[in-house]
This record gives structure tokens, C-alpha cells and sequence, in this order.
């Protein structure tokens, strides 16, 4: 039988709902603070088990996104965002966050595993402080917080006419063993935030909408041009599980937009695997994190890998904690910007007996069929 805790239970508390029949544990967002929250910490027996992340999704003036856009304008479609049991629709207005990625695998356990869960928190779209275009806006207790889970941080904006900026969605992520950024081996990326609600126009003047998060975590768009230029994958991002957060003249990583514009209604980016890049620009959103699972081809970025915060401040340097063939997952789906809200996290258990391993797998997507 699975067993579940809080890592800090001062925190929140479980929100978990389960499905005895199935043997299916959905776990929710745990916090009332989308950016102040803790971690659940798992007991699996040995089995075999499907894992099924959402990341979650940025910050939005609707408090809506859309599904994952491409540059020209359209949607992926709603059948690719129903097989994953997806909660977007494709919106057609301009300054929408990014929508946070899905993933899957199945993985066989030999002995119980203590694993540690990460479930996304979703992007704010918001203002601090009634001021807009200063040092003030760029401040740590003026910015509005991105989402546990590495989500960057949005500057504060605010005029008569228009308020707010989004920040990033944080990743879902799945530790085993430790609860550190090195021990992740399955991670959906969250999306991007957006600007400010200035022009409702899709794709047109001032459309500052966020990426999604995906395999390749989605660039964002500026005045509703797509920029593709900076993109968070397998071994390259802004940072190690942080999404950016927005600065006032440029970003600090030397890897990032070294250039500025617009107002202050600057978007954060999504965490993930690799976190995405913040577009620094008024007029523009935000990139969404990666995604990424440890599978026996797997891409393990090589020596220490770095984590900053999202503000480019330096936290850690060590190597990843696994190799390809310590936990191999397999069966992987995986789909761009199909989820919208906090981040969720769904593990099914497919049999504990060894000898019935391969009969329980292919007796599940026999089902599927």
C-alpha cells in the first residue's frame, strides 16, 4: 500500500484523492500560497507503477490559457489534449499564459522506494504597489511570486488604464531517493507568464503571451511574433529547475536577453527540467520550462550541473544523481501545453508480484486499445 506525508505540514495539508479500485492516487496541490509550499513524500512498495505529471500553467489576465499555440496562430487540438485528460481549450485573445506541459511513464520498482513529489504551483497574474516603470517595480517585495516549484517572478505594474503581469507556473516533478533538484527522474515544465491586458488582439500589437511548457520548453511571443530564440530542453535553460524572473535592463544570465523594452509589465518563466527564459519586454511573455524522464536513452547533461534561483543567484553545483540504467522508465507520453491551474501528479499502481509484471503491463494497454 502507498503511504503519503507532507514534508513540512505547517505548510498545507494532503489533498490527495484515491481510488481503491483502481489503485489510482491523484495528488493535488497541497498550500493556499501558489509560491510558499512543500513537497509530499511517498512510500512505494515494490511494483510496478504509471506516473502521470501536469505542470502547471503562468499567469494570465483571464485567469485562463490557452492550449499549447503555434507561431501561426493555431492550437494543438483538442483530441491531442482530451488523450491526456487535458483541461484546455485554444483561446483566440491576445497576453495568455503559457499551459503546462504533460508526461508519463510506467517504471518497475524491485523494493520499496521512498520518493518525493513536487506539484506545480500556478503562475499569479497580479500588481504589489500602485506605480509602474521604476526600480521600485523590480524589487523582491513588489514582484509578483511565481509558482512553487520554480516558477519566475513577474514585475509589478500599474496604470489607470491596465495592471498587471503574469509569473511562471512551477514544474511537477518526482525525486527518488532525495529531495533535491539532482534526484529528479520525471518532471512536466511549466508555462510562462504573460504582460498586461493592454490589446485583446490574438497574435496582433502588444499580444505578450507566455510559452508552454513542453519537451522543449515553448519560447513566447512579443507584439504576437513568436520568439524561439531562447528555449529551455534537456541540457539548457536558464536555469536548473528555475524559470526566470524579470529584470529591468537585461537578464543576468549572460545566456539570456541582454536588451529591455516597454513598461514594467514583464513576465516570469516556467520552471521545469531546465527552467525558461523571461523575455524582459512589456510588450512580451514569458518561456515555459522542459520536460523531461530518465529512460536508458535519456539526455543527462554531463559533470556538475548548476542551479541558480530565478534571479540568477547562485545556489548549487553537483552532478545528477542517476544513471540511465539505475531507473529506467518507459511507455513515455508526453504532450506540449495541455493543462491549465496548479500542477497535478497521478500515480497507478500496475502490480507488485514480479512474475506478473509483464502480464500486468500488457493486460493495461490492452484496455487502452
Amino acid at each position: 500500500m502507498i503511504s503519503y506525508s507532507l514534508v513540512d505540514a505547517s505548510k498545507g495539508k494532503l489533498n490527495v484523492n484515491v481510488n481503491a479500485a483502481s489503485k489510482t492516487y491523484i495528488f493535488e496541490y497541497p498550500c493556499a500560497s501558489t509560491s510558499d509550499c512543500t513537497d509530499y513524500e511517498i512510500t512505494l512498495p515494490a511494483g510496478i507503477y504509471k506516473f502521470e505529471l501536469y505542470g502547471a500553467s503562468g499567469g494570465s489576465y483571464f485567469n485562463k490559457v490557452t492550449s499549447y499555440r503555434f507561431p501561426n496562430r493555431t492550437c494543438i487540438s483538442a483530441e491531442k489534449v482530451k488523450k491526456v485528460n487535458g483541461n484546455t481549450d485554444c483561446r483566440i485573445d491576445g497576453s495568455n499564459g503559457g499551459a503546462g506541459a504533460y508526461i508519463s511513464g510506467i517504471i518497475s520498482l524491485k523494493e520499496k522506494t521512498t520518493i518525493f513529489a513536487t506539484i506545480g504551483g500556478k503562475g499569479n497574474y497580479d500588481y504589489k504597489i500602485k506605480d509602474k516603470d521604476n526600480d521600485n517595480c523590480y524589487i523582491y517585495p513588489n514582484l509578483i511570486e511565481g509558482g512553487y516549484g520554480g516558477g519566475g517572478s513577474a514585475s509589478n505594474h500599474y496604470a489607470d488604464s491596465d495592471w498587471g503581469a503574469g509569473s511562471g507556473g512551477g514544474q511537477t516533478a518526482v525525486k527518488f531517493l532525495s529531495n533535491d533538484l539532482w534526484h529528479r527522474v520525471i518532471v512536466a515544465g511549466a508555462g510562462g507568464g504573460s504582460d498586461n491586458n493592454f490589446t485583446q488582439t490574438f497574435g496582433g500589437a502588444d499580444d505578450g503571451s507566455g510559452g508552454a511548457g513542453s519537451l522543449e520548453g515553448q519560447g513566447w511571443f512579443t507584439d504576437g511574433v513568436y520568439n524561439s530564440n531562447y528555449l529551455a530542453n534537456s541540457t539548457f535553460g536558464f536555469s536548473f529547475g528555475y524559470g526566470e524572473t524579470a529584470q529591468k535592463d537585461r537578464s543576468q544570465n549572460p545566456n539570456g536577453v541582454q536588451s529591455c523594452g516597454g513598461y514594467s509589465d514583464r513576465a516570469g518563466a516556467g520552471g521545469g527540467w531546465f527552467g525558461g527564459f523571461a523575455s524582459h519586454h512589456g510588450n512580451g511573455g514569458a518561456g515555459g520550462g522542459s520536460s523531461w524522464v530518465l529512460t536508458s536513452n535519456a539526455i543527462i547533461p554531463e559533470g556538475k550541473i548548476t542551479a541558480y534561483d530565478s534571479s540568477y543567484n547562485l545556489s548549487e553545483s553537483r552532478q545528477y544523481a542517476f544513471s540511465k540504467h539505475d531507473y529506467d522508465f518507459h511507455h513515455i507520453v508526453a504532450e506540449s501545453g495541455v493543462w491549465e491551474g496548479y500542477g497535478r501528479l497521478i500515480i497507478k499502481s500496475l502490480g507488485t508480484k514480479k512474475c506478473a509484471c509483464n502480464n500486468n503491463i500488457r493486460n493495461y494497454f490492452a484496455r487502452r486499445r
